[in-house]
């Protein structure tokens, strides 16, 4: 992290490429993981599913990198380096008074969302707890310096509850498969177990979902985001299926348009078996 802070941006990128290209061909972590997964995602030859794969691994190798920049960035580099589009969209859901549950995925730099804190909005981040303390403390050190606030899963349903109703966002990251836990909704052509927990804080607090994504362009970085997306008046489990599958849509049409600024190792269909 000491080295890459002091490196110059474009050396970031040019070595964050490297050390991707090397998981990819070299060490080939999750390499047969990746090509599957978009071959049977999006249809595509293996041919292709390489060829995407491959830039995808390019694309964590930059993010990488970056995020262990990020210490020594400033709040307004940080700012010059990743454009907003629909800012107006998250600022008419807190307009509604209620807090925002932000959705967002393992899509391009998801670390740069810390941008939406670094710009002065009321932002959480509800994280897991990494095994390695030391580690979870810089990783949340790096958060907190950008103006994110810091909410635990140990302690998330409480604390996200208080931050809701503080008319904070609170940003959650739902593309993990959730096992037995979740609702299957239909993401990239296959059932897939998405977490519960954004429709349901959303159903039960009355409050919005806002989904942004983080696109890479060159060497900066776009952030879209989407018009609110309101609880619908239905059953809790049949609003929990509704929304989750919102969610997971918008999230499914941005990797269709960049497949290659998705993080493809995950096995994302392990609990439906498909």
């Amino acid at each position: 992290m000491a080295l890459a802070g002091r490196l110059p941006h474009g050396a970031i990128l040019r070595t964050g490429a490297a050390l991707g290209a090397i998981a990819f061909d070299v060490l080939r972590v999750r390499r047969a993981v990746s090509v599957d997964n978009i071959v049977r995602g999006l249809g595509v030859p293996a041919a292709e599913a390489t060829a995407i794969a491959r830039r995808a691994y390019r694309n964590l190798g930059r993010s990488f990198l970056e995020y262990a920049a990020l210490e020594r960035w400033s709040r307004a580099e940080v700012n010059d380096r990743v454009e907003i589009d629909g800012l107006e969209h998250l600022e008419a859901a807190l307009r509604m008074g209620r807090g925002v549950v932000f959705v967002s995925g393992h899509f391009g730099n998801f670390e740069l969302l810390v941008c939406l804190a670094a710009r002065g909005l009321p932002v959480d981040f509800l994280v897991g707890e990494q095994a390695n303390s030391r580690v979870d403390g810089v990783m949340n050190g790096i958060r907190e310096k950008h103006g994110a606030g810091i909410i635990t899963r140990t302690m998330s349903l409480r604390k996200v509850s208080r931050a809701l109703s503080q008319n904070r966002v609170v940003c959650m990251l739902a593309d993990q498969d959730a096992r037995r836990h979740g609702v299957m909704v239909d993401f990239l052509g296959r059932p897939a177990s998405t977490v519960r927990g954004p429709a349901l804080f959303a159903i039960r607090r009355q409050c919005p979902i806002v989904t942004g994504f983080i696109h890479r362009e060159g060497s900066g970085h776009r952030m879209v985001l989407n018009p609110p997306i309101v609880p619908p008046d239905l059953p809790e489990e049949d609003a929990v299926r509704t929304l989750t599958q919102r969610h997971a849509s918008e999230l499914e049409d941005q990797i269709r348009a960049r497949p290659d600024l998705y993080f493809w190792p995950h096995r994302r269909w392990k609990t439906s078996g498909l």
